[in-house]
């Protein structure tokens, strides 16, 4: 099962990467537990951070499919998400579901 994860960030590198790794971490327990697969494709919009979040994210996470949406930091979170949404959507025949988060998110105790 593909899900596109949206999330959209502006500065707060810690939690962003808090929040992937609970994602990636409870994805893992859920493959493990169950037949069927969860396949993640991040779609991340970088809302003009100056903390370096993106190139973060790519070293914390190199194996992983994440995509990364600059913006000018006037997106802000809701334009933020639908950047990463109309990315998304450039790959829909290959995504069966979406989910939205934030970057504050946490899926399990990490």
């Amino acid at each position: 099962m593909k899900i596109a994860v949206l999330l959209t960030c502006f500065n707060r590198c810690q939690k962003t990467l808090r929040a992937l790794d609970s994602l990636y971490k409870a994805a893992e327990v859920f493959n493990e537990k169950y037949s069927m697969k969860l396949n993640l494709e991040v779609f991340l919009t970088d809302d003009g951070c100056t903390d370096n979040t993106s190139s973060n994210v790519k070293k914390a996470f190199p194996d992983k499919n994440i995509t990364i949406v600059e913006a000018d930091g006037n997106a802000f979170w809701a334009g933020g998400m639908r950047l990463a949404w109309n990315k998304a959507l450039e790959y829909h025949n290959r995504i069966d579901f979406y989910l939205l988060i934030n970057d504050d998110a946490q899926f399990l105790q990490t």
